[in-house]
């Protein structure tokens, strides 16, 4: 890979519009928890969970090519540096308490 083209792939482009359609579908949603059944609940929770899938598929793909694109590797070291804001050792650590706090939901709404 070139230097600079990360975020100008067709494929990285795509990635980041499925990224952001997704998350468009869930927030729409999400106002509507309160009136959800159990059953609702823990399809929105599996929705949530593909969705931090997808964001962790694509750091790991920008960790990869920051190994030579220095855009990508300027847009982790941000990232990094905003997780650790919030107390994570990186966004995969705060994925991973992401992944952690849904189950933990999906399970409570299992046992209703």
């Amino acid at each position: 890979m070139t230097q600079g083209t990360f975020f100008k792939s067709d494929q990285v482009q795509d990635n980041l519009n499925d990224i952001f359609n997704t998350y468009q579908e869930i927030a729409a949603v999400t106002s509507q928890l309160p009136k959800m059944t159990s059953n609702q609940r823990v399809e929105h929770i599996d929705k949530c969970k593909v969705l931090v899938d997808k964001q962790r598929t694509f750091f790991t793909r920008l960790s990869l090519a920051s190994k030579e694109d220095p855009e990508a590797s300027d847009m982790k070291e941000r990232i990094n540096a905003l997780s650790q804001a919030f107390g994570y050792e990186s966004l995969l650590h705060c994925m991973d308490a992401m992944i952690e706090t849904l189950d933990k939901a999906a399970l409570k709404e299992q046992d209703k």
